[in-house]
């Protein structure tokens, strides 16, 4: 498996959501967003431009902004490549990080991202150990012991750690924020709302492209 699919990357194709809107007004580095410097490598050609979503399952905030982000995602350019990047900044984040991976490794995100986030959020089901994240991987028919020893592999547990760096890398302190080509980090902090970061983001793909 290529790393962008292992990181999980959702690639769509047509316009802008809102580009209008984002292009009517002018974003500054430092309020509206945080430029990188230097900028970050993101392995992709020249041409290519990637964004990220740096999330948390157990974040609220995040989950709001899960169905507003992936409807976005879908009209997105097709030199753009989308990706989640979970954040690890204690060990109950870094459990949640290794669902997403290990997920992703096994080719059953579909089956397993949004339904977490509905678990925890929306069920109010307790995803604070191996134990019960198993529990909820088996109730989706799928094989608990084989996902447990992805989460463990050395794979996920590099992955992981990469994210982290990378996290370190953009200035992320808080989620959901954003990523822009490796040289902008967006959060809703600085924007005022999700509907604000996504506008962000459409301004800085368009600079960037």
């Amino acid at each position: 498996m290529n790393r962008r699919r292992f990181m999980g990357s959702l690639v769509g194709g047509s316009v802008l959501l809102a580009s209008g809107a984002a292009l009517a007004r002018s974003y500054t580095a430092g309020i509206d967003y945080r430029r990188l410097v230097p900028r970050v490598d993101t392995g992709l050609p020249e041409g290519r431009i990637q964004v990220l979503e740096v999330f948390w399952y157990g974040c609220p905030h995040c989950y709001t902004f899960e169905p507003l982000v992936e409807a976005w995602s879908k009209d997105l350019p097709e030199h753009v490549e989308f990706s989640h990047m979970p954040a690890a900044f204690n060990d109950l984040w870094a459990l949640h990080a290794r669902v997403y991976y290990a997920a992703a490794q096994m080719d059953v995100l579909d089956q397993i991202h949004q339904p977490f986030f509905d678990a925890i959020h929306a069920q109010g089901r307790n995803m604070r150990s191996e134990s019960a994240i198993l529990r909820f991987v088996d109730q989706r028919g799928l094989d608990a012991d084989a996902f447990r020893e992805t989460m463990r592999s050395p794979e996920v547990t590099e992955a992981v750690s990469e994210a982290g760096l990378l996290i370190q890398a953009f200035q992320v302190e808080g989620v959901p924020s954003m990523v822009v080509d490796g040289r902008a980090m967006v959060s809703a902090g600085m924007t005022g709302s999700h509907e604000g970061m996504l506008r962000v983001v459409d301004h800085l793909i368009e600079e960037y492209s």
